[in-house]
């Protein structure tokens, strides 16, 4: 493995036209490096550290680094639901100098005889904005999904227009789950909230 000068990138495989092909990133949330003539267009980094892979979707004067699509999964408890307005629910962390694009989502919730109720519509947003006030990633999810499920209801929400997003409002910013008018009460159910994304 070759130290590459400047960067805390390890170079593990070179073309024969001496471009990197193969690099691991071995730091959390790291900026990588964009110096022209080292990356080979479709360069494959690995972030050893929190599992996140990136390619060369640039040339090699000018690389350009996306993710492939990524997923996570996250688990809700009745009370983590109730708290939706006052407090939202991290779902996919920060990635420094990356902004979170998602590709879809799934609200997986199991209802129970003791219903939710109150609450109001549900999203995903970026940043933790209380009340459901940040910059919405979907189409709203009705109150009334939470609070008439007496069983397992899916929800699945595509990504809506964004269009014109100052990159400073989402970069480096993390993916919440939150909702807005109220909060809800009573119910024991519980969800998890599955979402395909990517990096840009």
């Amino acid at each position: 493995m070759y130290s590459i000068t400047g960067t805390s990138l390890i170079g593990l495989t070179k073309g024969t036209d001496g471009l990197w092909l193969e690099v691991t990133a071995p730091t959390s949330g790291m900026t990588l490096d964009t110096t022209a003539s080292t990356y080979a267009a479709g360069c494959r980094i690995f972030n050893t550290a929190d599992g996140i892979a990136f390619y060369n979707a640039g040339t090699v004067a000018a690389p350009v680094w996306e993710s492939g699509i990524l997923s996570k999964t996250i688990s809700l408890t009745a009370a983590q639901l109730i708290s939706f307005y006052t407090t939202s629910i991290e779902v996919i962390p920060a990635v420094a100098g990356k902004a979170i694009i998602m590709d879809s989502m799934e609200f997986d919730l199991t209802g129970t005889s003791t219903q939710f109720t109150g609450g109001g519509v549900v999203n995903l947003q970026y940043a933790s904005t209380a009340n459901g006030a940040g910059t919405t990633l979907h189409a709203d999810i009705a109150a009334s999904v939470v609070t008439g499920a007496t069983a397992r209801v899916i929800t699945v929400r595509i990504p809506k227009d964004l269009s014109a997003i100052a990159t400073a409002s989402i970069t480096g910013i993390g993916v919440f789950i939150g909702c807005k008018t109220g909060v809800f009460a009573t119910g024991t159910g519980t969800a998890q909230v599955r979402v395909k994304y990517h990096l840009v």
